[in-house]
């Protein structure tokens, strides 16, 4: 038997929910990579850097508020929210 129709077969026999899953997952880093792309990108906009920039940070040290040293990241936030509006 081809090897290659075992895993079609296994494929076919996947739930839809955790085909999502899987999907999802497989994706994941491809994502990343975008939203860091947008982060870094001087062609992007600013406001969409700004949100994507905000995005890796909250998921990497905590939304602004969940932690105990707020102040310092929240004014970090709010300067880069006033330099990259400068103008708009």
């Amino acid at each position: 038997m081809n090897d290659d129709l075992g895993q079609e077969h296994d494929f076919f026999q996947e739930t839809p929910e955790a085909a999502a899953k899987r999907i999802i997952r497989e994706a994941a880093p491809f994502a990343a990579q975008a939203i860091s792309d947008m982060a870094t990108d001087v062609t992007t906009p600013p406001s969409v850097r700004l949100r994507a920039s905000q995005y890796i940070i909250d998921r990497n040290l905590g939304a602004v508020g969940a932690a105990a040293n707020d102040d310092a990241l929240e004014a970090f936030l709010e300067e880069l929210n006033r330099e990259a509006n400068k103008g708009h």
